[in-house]
C-alpha cells in the first residue's frame, strides 16, 4: 500500500498512518491472526482517527468496525461514572474497544489519541477464508521486543535515518586492491553478495537525475546508470559507517546466515528464471535480496539493544513476526518495483493460489524452499516441505523440480564461484 501525494506534508502522515496502521494489525486481536496477504488487505481500508481533548466516542459503530486505542489513553465511562483508563501498547488495548459493553459505554480523551478502525465484516470474510484454505491458522503473539524493534525502525523511518547493516568485511578488502579495474559485471556480483549494500546502490541509483528514472530492476542496471567510478567510491563510503561487527554472537550468528541465505536465494532465483520466459534472471536475482529486507532491518536494530537477546529463539520470534510487514513497508515507501513489493508481502505465504503465469514472488519461494531442503537450519522452521505444495506442481510444469533440487543447487553455487575468486585475491 503506497501512499502518494504532492504535497510533503500529506506524503509524511499518510507513511506515518501506513506505519500505525501495519504495527497495529501485526498486533491486536483478532486481526493479528490473518496472515500477511490478508493483513495488507485489511489494513487498505483500515482509518486512523485522531481524537482531541475531551472527544467522547461511544460504540454505536462498533458493529461495523474492531476499534483499537493505538497512542494516547483514554477515560473509561458507564453512564456518568468514570469506571477506569486505557492506555495504548498495554495487553487491554490489544482488544477491541467495546468488546465488554458491561464494563463501560463510552471513553473521553483527556488529552490526545489515536484510534484505528479495521473493517469487521471485512475481517469476518477474511479470517473465514484463511481458515477454509490453509493447513493450520497461527496465533501470533506479539512480545515487547517486538515493539521494541519496531518502534526504532519507524523512528528512522520516519526521521529518513533508517540504517541497513552491511556485512561488508569482504567487500571492504575488495575495493582498495582492485578498485576501478572491476568492470560492471564483477562489480554486480560484488554489491550482490551483501544485501544491505545492495539496497544502497539501488536507492542512489533511484536518486539519480532527481529520481525522474525508472525504478531500478538490476544491480547492472544500477552500476550504468551511476557509473562505475561513482558506484566505488559511493559503497566505499557506505561500508566506512554501515558495517556492523556484532557485539552479541547470536546477532552474529543469525547475520551470518541470513547473508549466506540472501546470496544463495538471488544465485538460485537467477538460475530458475532462466528457464522462465516470461522472467528476467537478473531481475530475479535483486528481487530475491529485496524480500527480506525487512529481516536486514530486525537484525540491525536488535544489536542496538544487544544486551537483551540472551536466547537464538528471541531474535528468530522478532525476525518471524517483524519480517514480512517491514519488508512490505520499505519497498512500498521506497517506490520499488511492484513485483519487488508483491514477493515482500506473498514469498513466504506457501500455499497461495494465484492466477496467471509464475511471478518473481514464486521464485523467491523457491529458492526458499530449495535452501531449507537441502540446507536445513537446526532450529525450528516455519518454511514447509514442497511436497504437495501447488508451486512445486506449477514449477514441475515448466520443467523445474522442486522435489530433485541438487543440479539447481550446484549450478547457482557453480554461478556464485566468480565473487569468492575475488574475494580471496583481495585477501
Amino acid at each position: 500500500m503506497v501512499f502518494k501525494s504532492n504535497q510533503k506534508s500529506s506524503v509524511q502522515e499518510s507513511d506515518e498512518n501506513l506505519a500505525l496502521v501495519a504495527k497495529a494489525a501485526s498486533s491486536v486481536s483478532p486481526v493479528n491472526e490473518l496472515n500477511a496477504v490478508n493483513q495488507a488487505a485489511i489494513c487498505k481500508s483500515a482509518s486512523i482517527t485522531h481524537m482531541q481533548r475531551n472527544d467522547v466516542l461511544k460504540p454505536e459503530n462498533a458493529h461495523r468496525w474492531l476499534m483499537y486505542l493505538i497512542e494516547g489513553s483514554v477515560t473509561l465511562y458507564s453512564g456518568k461514572e468514570e469506571v477506569g483508563t486505557l492506555s495504548a501498547r498495554t495487553p487491554q488495548a490489544l482488544e477491541p474497544l467495546f468488546s465488554d459493553k458491561e464494563a463501560y459505554q463510552s471513553l473521553k480523551t483527556p488529552a490526545v489519541a489515536k484510534i484505528v478502525k479495521f473493517g469487521r465484516e471485512q475481517m469476518d470474510i477474511l479470517i473465514s477464508e484463511q481458515q477454509k484454505n490453509a493447513i493450520s491458522v497461527t496465533d501470533v503473539q506479539v512480545t515487547e521486543l517486538d515493539n521494541l524493534l519496531f518502534d526504532d525502525i519507524y523512528a528512522d523511518i520516519s526521521n529518513n535515518k533508517l540504517q541497513l547493516a552491511c556485512f561488508g568485511e569482504s567487500t571492504a578488502k575488495i575495493l582498495p586492491t582492485l578498485g576501478n579495474s572491476l568492470g560492471i559485471p564483477e562489480l554486480a556480483e560484488i554489491i550482490q553478495s551483501d544485501a544491505g549494500l545492495c539496497v544502497f546502490m539501488a536507492r542512489m541509483a533511484n536518486r539519480a537525475d532527481g529520481g525522474s528514472s525508472d525504478s531500478i530492476q538490476t544491480t547492472r542496471g544500477a552500476i550504468s546508470r551511476l557509473g562505475v567510478e561513482a558506484t566505488v567510491q559511493g559503497i566505499s563510503e557506505h561500508l566506512k559507517s554501515n558495517t556492523l561487527i556484532c557485539k552479541n554472537p547470536i546477532i552474529q550468528d543469525r547475520f551470518r546466515r541470513f547473508s549466506q541465505r540472501t546470496r544463495l536465494a538471488s544465485a538460485i532465483s537467477q538460475v530458475v528464471a532462466k528457464e522462465l520466459s516470461n522472467l528476467k534472471s537478473e531481475t530475479a536475482a535483486l528481487n530475491a535480496i529485496f524480500s527480506d529486507i525487512g529481516e536486514l532491518a530486525v537484525i540491525t536494530y536488535a544489536e542496538r539493544h544487544a544486551d537483551k537477546f540472551t536466547d537464538p529463539a528471541q531474535l528468530a520470534g522478532c525476525i518471524e513476526n517483524l519480517r514480512g510487514i517491514v519488508s512490505h513497508w520499505l519497498l512500498s515507501s521506497w517506490e520499488f518495483p511492484v513485483e519487488f513489493v508483491d514477493s515482500a508481502q506473498n514469498a513466504r505465504d506457501w500455499y497461495r493460489n494465484h492466477p496467471g503465469e509464475i511471478s518473481y514472488a514464486d521464485l523467491m519461494a523457491a529458492s526458499l524452499l530449495i535452501i531449507h531442503s537441502e540446507l536445513p537450519e537446526s532450529e525450528q522452521s516455519s518454511i514447509p516441505s514442497a511436497d504437495n505444495l501447488l508451486l512445486a506442481r506449477r514449477l514441475q510444469q515448466a520443467g523445474i523440480d522442486l522435489k530433485a533440487p541438487q543440479d539447481i543447487l550446484s549450478q547457482a553455487t557453480e554461478n556464485s564461484a566468480g565473487v569468492q575468486e575475488l574475494f580471496k585475491k583481495a585477501s
